[in-house]
């Protein structure tokens, strides 16, 4: 399979009163006219809140609508999201919308901590609201540092949910690092999750991490697009920057990584040339879209390509 790169699609160059940059984690909403496509930006100060645009069903570089302002707000005084909230995934349930997110809080021996939130709409999308002010799925013993990165799928008689999970922080060139593997939680109503502490990509050194897997049902097999880098010289583009990452699964537990079938990486030059990260994919009619990031963890926008399974 291979993904047929359709050009950039948005940069948040100050179109918001509040946002002044980036377009992080891509997240589409399908609708029977158009695509809302959820992402977190960044104030002056880099701390991030969730806004959206609306594109053009059939051709996604057409915008046709931008949200000005955040639809999730920073959350209270100690709380996990008092200091960001970066988009995860959207799952419909119901008559509902669920939006997973990632919350940030700063700390003192480590440069942050982020654990997993909910919001949910009644509104199909529109507004969101959190379920409460802790995280849905808070530290235990398998995740005893941080939990990031959500993307929520409907599994048997109820959810699963594959998230990043903070193993370590390691200095690097006098800086703090977090190292994070991908694992996975169950849930039999959305909202209350049991994290099961099995790593489903095992990375390639002990300081590789992974996030942000978006998966796929072709036939009877699952496919599976995920972010990895390295710890050392990924923040500009270096050689540990993210790159697509690939697997593949018959129960969505078990999963056999193989990244030269990632069919995508980054291009000669421009937006997404150093970098490419963060896929989030859909299927809109007969196509299936992959919203995902490119260069300074997308600072320069977001793109789309398309699949080609031939």
């Amino acid at each position: 399979m291979k993904w047929e790169k359709q050009g950039l699609i948005f940069t948040n160059n100050g179109e918001f009163d509040l946002l002044k940059t980036h377009t992080q984690c891509p997240t589409p909403l399908v609708f029977t006219d158009k695509i809302r496509v959820y992402f977190s930006a960044r104030l002056a100060n880099q701390q991030s809140l969730p806004t959206f645009i609306d594109v053009d069903k059939e051709n996604p570089a057409k915008v046709l609508y931008v949200n000005s302002q955040p639809i999730l707000d920073f959350g209270r005084k100690g709380t996990f999201d008092e200091n960001g909230i970066t988009v995860g995934s959207i799952l419909k349930k119901d008559n509902m919308v669920f939006l997973y997110y990632s919350g940030w809080s700063q700390c003192k021996t480590v440069p942050y901590e982020n654990f997993i939130g909910l919001a949910i709409s009644s509104d199909n999308g529109e507004t969101f609201k959190k379920i409460h002010d802790g995280p849905v799925i808070p530290p235990n013993e398998f995740n005893p540092i941080g939990t990031t990165s959500p993307t929520a799928l409907k599994y048997d008689n109820g959810f699963i949910a594959y998230y990043a999970s903070t193993v370590k922080w390691v200095e690097i060139a006098s800086r703090l690092e977090n190292v994070y593997y991908l694992t996975y939680a169950l849930s039999t109503d959305g909202t209350n999750w049991h994290p099961q502490g099995k790593v489903i990509i095992p990375p390639h050194d002990d300081l590789e991490s992974s996030v942000r897997p978006a998966v796929l049902q072709i036939g009877g097999i699952y496919h599976m697009w995920f972010s990895y880098r390295g710890s050392f010289d990924f923040r500009n583009g270096g050689v540990g920057a993210y790159r697509m990452g690939y697997a593949y699964s018959k129960d969505l537990i078990n999963w056999t990584r193989d990244d030269a079938k990632a069919g995508i990486d980054v291009s000669e030059s421009g937006w997404d040339s150093a970098m490419i990260c963060y896929p989030a994919i859909v299927k809109v009619g007969e196509k299936v879209l992959m919203f995902y990031n490119g260069n300074e963890f997308g600072k320069s926008g977001f793109g789309v390509a398309v699949l080609r399974q031939n």
